[in-house]
């Protein structure tokens, strides 16, 4: 009987999670609705709270900036950090094509790409993070598809753009907006306001909710609808804390992870559909595009997708894209 009861007991203790100690998820917005990272972090924490399991967010920046937390999440000594798609890109550039504009029809497309897709591309994109020591929970929606803000007046055509300059992110960029007729100019985040009071710039490409959290709804009083793009962000994980989980709170973590990817994917359907109505509250002028408008956008920036991520994997894309089509 004390045989048995010895036995039960270690089956008991094997089938339990053994991580007792806390999982830290950092988050670098504050702890608001509008914020994708935070939302997505909060619906992780629960489940794994619910779990049994100790889970605490970090929000507002608190325990260190993107390439921070992916240093501290290389080293294990950070469990879950939500960070731009620029910390993948810096280690691997085929990341860029999921957000190309008119590669993906819209966020569902993207989603049915990245998450329930197996793909060459996504694979070798997982391979490349873990080797750096990340593994990519992944990829999250964060509101509807990008369009153009400008502070001069409303845009319903390439024509339209004509002698405006709009701030980039980075130099590839800049050769987007070259197939639009546009000038760029590379602009840090935090200097964007005054660089349009400054006359430097007069707008930006991006997707509503950027400018509803910045606040640039203030002075940037027209936006285009372009649908082109899918914006997203990285839920990235300590690759070498994850292989050093038990099996059975691998197993919590898995759940927990696909329950917030299902609701990140749910919540970015019902932000797109409230951004549009958010930008009017705030006074933006909505513009759209007719269909000819549209296809000349569209046919322009695939002009630059060999600049917009590596040549090579052009076709593949295309091939996924279409694949995932419906």
């Amino acid at each position: 009987m004390k045989k048995t009861l010895l036995t039960f007991a270690a089956a008991l203790l094997s089938a339990a999670p053994v991580w007792a100690d806390e999982i830290k998820i950092a988050v670098g917005c504050p702890p608001v609705p509008a914020c994708a990272d935070w939302v997505y972090a909060e619906d992780l924490a629960t489940s794994l709270r619910e779990a049994g399991l100790e889970a605490t967010v970090f929000t507002g920046g608190a325990l260190g900036k993107d390439p921070e937390i992916v240093d501290q999440l290389s080293q294990g000594l950070l469990q879950v950090g939500l960070t731009n798609f620029v910390m993948i890109s810096e280690v691997d550039k085929n990341i860029l094509g999921f957000l190309a504009p008119y590669m993906f029809d819209d966020m569902e497309h993207f989603f049915r790409a990245t998450q329930d897709t197996e793909s060459d591309l996504m694979n070798g994109i997982r391979a490349s993070m873990e080797a750096q020591g990340i593994r990519i929970a992944a990829l999250t929606g964060l509101g509807g598809t990008m369009g153009i803000f400008n502070a001069k007046k409303p845009v319903t055509s390439v024509a339209d753009l004509e002698g405006m300059r709009l701030r980039a992110i980075d130099s590839s960029q800049i050769e987007l907006f070259k197939q639009w007729g546009v000038q760029g100019a590379v602009v840090d985040m935090p200097e964007f306001a005054g660089a349009v009071q400054q006359g430097i710039v007069d707008g930006y490409f991006n997707p509503p909710v950027v400018a509803l959290i910045f606040r640039h709804t203030e002075f940037l009083t027209h936006y285009t609808d372009l649908g082109a793009g899918t914006p997203f962000r990285s839920a990235l994980m300590s690759a070498d804390w994850y292989s050093g989980l038990d099996d059975a709170t691998r197993g919590i973590v898995d759940t927990a992870i696909a329950k917030a990817n299902a609701n990140n994917r749910v919540w970015t359907a019902g932000a797109a559909k409230a951004e549009i109505g958010g930008l009017q509250k705030n006074g933006v002028t909505i513009s759209t595009l007719d269909a000819d408008a549209l296809a000349d956008f569209a046919t322009r920036s695939q002009a630059a997708w060999d600049v917009l991520m590596p040549a090579g994997s052009v076709e593949a894309f295309r091939a996924l894209a279409e694949a995932t089509r419906e």
